[in-house]
């Protein structure tokens, strides 16, 4: 999955409204995925056949509309809390609020948080759990700065009653008050259980606050042609299961254990080789037919006991000599954060022509040290707060 800023998905979409697409044609498109999927949600996963949308006053709000005169023609009830006058509206929204209106919609337009109500006439809010879910089209994937005053007292009231009623809440194509380029939300944003999002997927889903705001994302192809894609500046890729299972080689059951990849290990320090010992085992489960570990004292034995080469960092020729007969590398569990550790890794990285896997303290000195010199075949594995640094 190809993740981009909110920042670059809005200069390609540019640049193809420049070559003459039509904005409004990619709305409809998006509506018609957003209308597919949440009819397949309703039937699936037996989401109420009762919808109330809130929404804003841009083109995220304009698909949310396209969306709810869909599934008002489907027989669905759909009501509208409109945030905004129309007159503040996008164009395009203003065309699809009158398309909406043609099919007698219904729209409240919220002057204060208590118009906000998510009882529906003679009901109490406690029957409202089994007869809506909440549709979020407030504030699309250009939203940046702070929630504050009407719209911070929407996004809390949305919250604590999505919460309190146990109300489904889905988000077209970012949460309302998630930054899609630093993954913050200042104060707070729409707490989803569903993302649908748009096009591409925004790095704001995957750090900071974003994982804690998205829910399950799932994808809308709204007809953004293939070019502009790969004109866009990517520098994430979003590995799902599916995407991983297609990278993993296929297994002959017959190979002996030199076949199946020789992997060795630099890792593990006084006090710390227990980590060294985890992530040998773990690439032995991975399906590696020989690992072997390079460290400067030796290992204290255990249940289970690993070839270990002890070797000083000093002698960086010895070492590669030894890498030099395996596949791929691991560097880092429990290596070391001292000085001595990150010139090592400053001389022996750049040495290294295996592919190579950097973990753990090793990358807690390559985030000291960005001039550090990584082997051409590097994969990075942080952890979310080694991703911040």
């Amino acid at each position: 999955m190809r993740v981009v800023s909110s920042i670059e998905m809005a200069r390609i979409e540019t640049l193809a409204y420049s070559d003459g697409v039509n904005a409004e044609k990619y709305m409809l498109n998006a509506a018609i995925g957003v209308f597919q999927i949440l009819i397949k949600l309703i039937k699936e996963k037996k989401l109420p056949k009762k919808i109330t949308v809130i929404a804003g006053k841009g083109n995220n709000a304009g698909d949310a509309l396209v969306v709810a005169k869909y599934l008002l023609k489907k027989g669905y009830d759909v009501k509208i809390f409109q945030l905004f006058p129309i007159d503040e509206a996008s164009k395009l929204l203003k065309k699809q609020y009158d398309n909406f209106i043609k099919e007698n919609g219904k729209v409240i337009f919220v002057k204060n948080i208590d118009d906000l109500a998510f009882e529906d006439g003679g009901e109490n809010e406690n029957e409202c759990k089994k007869n809506t879910f909440i549709l979020d089209a407030i504030l699309g994937t250009g939203f940046k700065g702070e929630l504050t005053g009407f719209l911070l007292d929407v996004v809390n009231k949305i919250n604590e009653k999505s919460k309190e009623l146990n109300l489904k809440v889905i988000s077209i194509d970012i949460p309302s008050g998630l930054n899609g380029n630093t993954g913050k939300a200042t104060p707070i944003a729409i707490r989803s259980d569903i993302t649908i999002y748009l096009g591409l997927a925004k790095i704001g889903f995957f750090i900071n606050d974003g994982p804690n705001y998205i829910g399950n994302l799932i994808y809308v192809d709204f007809g953004l042609d293939e070019k502009y894609k790969r004109l866009a500046k990517i520098k994430l890729e979003y590995m799902d299961k599916i995407n991983l299972k297609n990278l993993l080689p296929k297994i002959d059951k017959k190979r002996h254990k030199y076949e199946a990849g020789f992997v060795i290990g630099i890792a593990g320090s006084e006090g710390m080789y227990g980590a060294a010992k985890l992530s040998s085992l773990a690439a032995l489960r991975s399906g590696s037919g020989i690992v072997k570990m390079i460290t400067q004292k030796e290992m204290p034995s255990s249940f289970y006991e690993l070839v270990n080469f002890v070797i000083d960092f000093e002698n960086i020729e010895d070492i590669l000599a030894i890498i030099s007969k395996a596949d791929s590398v691991f560097v880092g569990p429990g290596l070391g954060r001292d000085e001595a550790v990150e010139d090592f890794l400053f001389k022996i990285l750049p040495k290294i022509n295996k592919k190579t896997i950097l973990d753990a303290d090793s990358l807690f000195h390559l985030a000291n040290n960005l001039k550090m010199i990584l082997p051409k075949d590097s994969v990075l594995t942080p952890h979310k707060n080694e991703m911040k640094r």
